[in-house]
């Protein structure tokens, strides 16, 4: 697998980072798709929405850029920013991963991670979200290279075992203090179908859901794989993913809406939501999706994307609202906070109002 990122130390944390011979292309091209979005936005104005972003992604350290950093957060400034979130309309609070495997970092007390560095960030953030009655997923354990290294079985098994220990450990901690778990693989169709790569994944996602159905059959199951159109393969794109989800026992699919992050442009979303809609329903699986709040800026930076104008936002709830059961995002402890500024002043504000 080509390796597209690096690892940056920042203050007493590390992120990963786009490695430098990515960084020309990658920003050229968000720079176009923004600019094509903004035209859109322009000839397409959406009226104010009439549903809210009801969940967002939480975490103790932004994996890939500084944003809002809570590692020392005590309860009471966890109870604050959960509390601004909740102003927002969100009654759902997903905590991306529990542990960072390249990053060698663990938010909770862990055993089975002791060599890593820890801070004690998961229960804190609990004991706030229950005095809020938040609803909360818990996200396990986080790799990139993890289950994309297929072809190498000690690999696939050493992911495996630390998966399944995190999800241990997570429930004789917290047990009966979250309604739910991330599984936090980032699929997405990519142009083409890898048959050996789908029954691969197809295996690795019914092993995770039936153990984890098997142990804790009350827990809901949230994916939230990314978004990218090829035009002219949409039917090969629900073919994908239909035999990826074949036999899975998943609850919730999220897709990324991936405006923010560059997988596709506003004006291919009515050709994408009717699809993430089909197969969810082929499978009897809910439908939320994943709205950005965000847009690609800078990735030399240490926060490389900012927040996305209320109107872009506004365009990608309408895309949304008439599909989705449910509207979440990354995220709103950063880029809808007025302490970070004037764009996430206005998205905030945004959010607030609806």
């Amino acid at each position: 697998m080509a390796v597209n990122w690096k690892i940056l130390n920042v203050e007493d944390f590390r992120i990963f980072s786009a490695s430098d011979d990515i960084i020309e292309e990658t920003n050229k091209r968000k720079a176009q798709l923004n600019a094509a979005n903004e035209q859109w936005v322009a000839e397409h104005p959406a009226p104010k929405p009439q549903m809210r972003i009801s969940g967002s992604f939480i975490y103790a350290q932004p994996p890939n850029y500084k944003g809002l950093t809570l590692l020392h957060a005590s309860e009471e400034e966890w109870l604050l920013n959960l509390a601004r979130l909740k102003k927002c309309g969100v009654d759902t609070v997903i905590f991306q991963a529990a542990v960072w495997n390249e990053l060698e970092t663990c938010y909770y007390p862990s055993r089975h991670f002791a060599s890593y560095k820890c801070f004690d960030s998961l229960g804190k953030m609990l004991s706030a979200a229950e005095k809020l009655g938040l609803h909360v997923f818990l996200g396990g354990y986080g790799s990139v290279a993890g289950w994309h290294t297929g072809s190498d079985p000690a690999i696939v098994q050493r992911e495996k075992d630390a998966h399944f220990a995190t999800l241990d450990e997570l429930f004789q901690l917290y047990g009966g203090r979250f309604e739910g778990i991330y599984f936090a693989p980032e699929t997405a169709y990519r142009g083409q179908r890898d048959l050996q790569a789908e029954t691969f994944l197809n295996a690795i996602y019914r092993g995770f859901c039936d153990r984890l159905k098997q142990n804790a059959p009350q827990c809901q199951i949230l994916m939230s794989p990314a978004t990218k159109y090829y035009e002219g393969k949409l039917g090969e794109m629900e073919e994908s993913w239909n035999a990826l989800l074949d036999g899975v026992q998943l609850d919730i699919l999220a897709p990324q809406d991936s405006i923010g992050c560059g997988g596709l442009g506003l004006s291919e979303q009515k050709y994408t939501y009717p699809l993430w809609k089909k197969i969810c329903q082929h499978h009897g699986i809910r439908f939320w999706s994943n709205i950005e709040l965000f847009e690609g800026y800078d990735c030399s930076l240490v926060n490389p994307s900012i927040p996305a104008k209320p109107s872009r936002i506004a365009a990608q709830i309408a895309a949304a609202a008439p599909y989705a059961e449910k509207l979440i995002c990354w995220e709103m402890l950063y880029f809808a906070n007025e302490q970070m500024g004037s764009r996430a002043a206005d998205v905030q504000k945004f959010l607030e109002s609806l």
